[in-house]
């Protein structure tokens, strides 16, 4: 069994659910595979008393004939398991195929076989099975094809969605340019990477597949010879009064496996898609609370923004990670702070925590933010006033955001123009709409976007051109904070000297305050005056950023400005640190960074290190952060 295939079975196991499904399936399964040596009498021998109601000697009953239905509602999952493996395999086989070619060749192939897919759904399934077995007859391999192929046309869709992601893959291209030919590719890399979805769906055509196969049975169009559900609720129907068992039995029976079935493909698609298991659903309801009592009014000198003690706790299965644990830090009005650290240290979490866009894994257990002297989260619970939080009345008019990836942040079947006119409608109903053009052709000349490209898709644009739409989107309603995060991912070196550039000024311009998340120290020391380090959901260190720069006062930020690479004298190796599991230091005694720590002591081990206040806002926590103070940094790890 694969790493991939045990997960998915644990997950399945471990949902309600699935395990249930799966543990009413082993039963079906189990009785119908051993029916033969279980000692059950022949269900078609007539050998008993006619109509007898469920007792010790027959479980459930016997029907008109005098035959055991216990006996005969085992047999009939024989068929009822046949057909639908049967049918859903053979659906399956036919579909993926069909779906891998026309989404792999496209052109007038996919044309073609899209539009037999179309024809083939518009037909009505039960109708066409019935016309199949009326012309050539009654037989369970006749009714497994006739099935299959009025029900492939589902996985063929799937697949061909599949492909039309898949065939562009590195993967993919790699094995043309060895030499491999188109089919060998779909054969071995397109349709197995393709098939989860369709393996999935295949318990629901499993259950249609018992169902049709039932219903023919119910109108005299199955096998005969053979014990159906769907005949044993035939015979039943007219004996409802008498013998109501003789339809309940085998009702329950295939209520029973296909609801099993349904549950079963709804929990591996649960088990296989990690996105479901966190973010999946509607938006989490998070409990609100009153405002506190005798807010003071804000003064010119009230931090735009304040956080103390923040907590962000993530739920992934049985495991709780605290991706922000004890966040605290204030910025003046104007003011910008770079908030910088390895990836997975929590500095994206923390900006979703500020603006309450957390996905629905995830959790404020503590603290406080206030905006503007204002409450918007008090002791991790949104703040409500007048029926509504405090958070959506600013988020995008007073606070925003740049997502760290445009393309994925952009609706792509959408234009720049008709997003950037969404937003200003939706906050402000009321604008007409040549005040609304005139607004965001004045953003694009603000940022420096052409207004000839306004109406150009997302995907039309180059990276630099989608990261300023992104620019221009988040300034759109004039905030007067803007949470940046890692606005030049995936940008080239000229292109993020530009975008940061164009944030400096814009900052300048319009007196914007700015958080910047960023992993790149370089940056932050561009565009920010205050520089906060983030490791494993704190903030271990945060001071001016000529003075982190120049006198250091953690490890931790010792080694990244360390990693910063010099362009002038004699080459060096850069710092480096190994990888950190944020779960186990987070967990641990003393010091988060003392595993990773070359000054590491024993009281480092033991004791969770104080936050020493070093002066001029300079804060460290390291019990030897006076000593690292005292040193200056090295002038070739000092690259500010």
């Amino acid at each position: 069994m694969t790493p991939g295939l045990a997960k998915t079975v644990r997950g399945t196991l471990r949902s309600l659910p699935g395990a249930l499904s799966l543990t009413v399936l082993a039963v079906i399964v189990a009785a119908a595979l051993l029916a033969p040596v279980l000692g059950l009498p022949d269900p078609a021998e007539m050998a008993f008393d006619l109509y007898q109601s469920p007792n010790a000697d027959h479980w459930l009953g016997t029907d008109n004939f005098g035959r055991d239905i216990f006996a005969r509602v085992v047999w009939g999952a024989r068929v009822a398991l046949v057909v639908a493996i049967g049918a859903a395999l053979l659906s399956i086989l036919i579909g993926s195929v069909l779906g891998a070619v026309a989404g792999y060749f496209g052109g007038w192939i996919d044309g073609l076989l899209s539009r037999v897919f179309d024809i083939f759904l518009l037909i009505p399934t039960f109708f066409l099975i019935l016309l199949i077995v009326a012309l050539f007859g009654a037989s369970l391999p006749l009714t497994i094809v006739a099935i299959a192929l009025t029900t492939w046309p589902r996985s063929a869709r799937l697949m061909r969605s599949q492909v039309l992601t898949l065939k562009s893959r590195v993967y993919v291209q790699a094995a043309l340019a060895a030499g491999a030919s188109h089919w060998w590719v779909i054969v071995r890399h397109v349709i197995p990477n393709g098939i989860a979805p369709i393996i999935t769906d295949g318990t629901i055509l499993m259950g249609m597949a018992i169902l049709t196969e039932a219903g023919l049975s119910f109108l005299g169009l199955g096998d005969q010879n053979l014990v159906s559900w769907g005949g044993m609720i035939f015979e039943g129907q007219r004996h409802l009064r008498l013998a109501p068992w003789m339809s309940i039995a085998p009702g329950v029976a295939l209520l029973l496996l296909v609801a099993s079935l349904n549950l079963l493909g709804d929990s591996i698609n649960f088990a296989m898609n990690p996105q479901l298991r966190t973010r999946g659903g509607a938006p989490k309801a998070r409990t609100r609370v009153a405002p506190p009592a005798n807010e003071p009014e804000p003064t010119a000198e009230t931090p735009i923004l304040e956080v103390e003690d923040l907590r962000l706790v993530y739920t992934a299965g049985d495991r709780k990670i605290a991706a922000v644990d004890g966040v605290s830090f204030s910025l003046p009005r104007g003011g910008a702070l770079g908030i910088v650290g390895e990836s997975g240290c929590g500095k994206s979490s923390l900006g979703s925590a500020l603006l309450q866009t957390m996905p629905n894994n995830a959790e404020l257990t503590s603290g406080t933010i206030r905006y503007d002297g204002k409450a918007i989260v008090l002791n991790g619970k949104p703040v409500a006033e007048k029926g509504r939080s405090r958070i959506d009345a600013l988020r995008w008019t007073r606070m925003a955001t740049i997502f760290q990836s445009a393309m994925n942040a952009l609706n792509p079947v959408t234009t720049v123009r008709r997003q950037m006119m969404d937003a200003l409608r939706l906050h402000k109903p009321g604008i007409g709409k040549e005040e609304a053009a005139a607004r965001i052709g004045e953003v694009f000349d603000m940022i420096g976007i052409p207004r000839s490209r306004m109406n150009a898709y997302p995907h039309q644009l180059s990276g630099g051109m989608r990261q300023r739409a992104m620019i221009a989107l988040s300034l759109i309603l004039e905030p007067e904070l803007v949470i940046a995060d890692e606005p030049t991912t995936a940008l080239d070196m000229l292109i993020q000297d530009q975008i940061l550039g164009e944030i400096a000024d814009l900052r300048e311009r319009l007196n914007l305050s700015l958080i910047l998340v960023s992993h790149d120290m370089g940056a932050v020391a561009e565009s920010c005056e205050t520089v906060a380090v983030m490791y494993a959901g704190r903030i271990v260190e945060i001071a001016p950023t000529r003075r982190i720069f120049d006198r250091p006062a953690h490890p931790y930020t010792r080694t990244l400005i360390g990693a910063l690479p010099s362009l002038t004298g004699p080459l060096e190796d850069l710092a480096s640190l190994p990888a950190t599991d944020t779960e186990a230091a987070a967990s641990a005694t003393g010091c988060r960074f003392a595993h990773a720590c070359p000054a590491a002591t024993d009281l480092c081990r033991a004791q969770v290190p104080p936050a020493v206040d070093l002066g001029d806002g300079h804060v460290s926590e390291c019990h030897y952060a006076e000593d690292f103070a005292a040193e200056a940094a090295d002038p070739q790890e000092a690259r500010a």
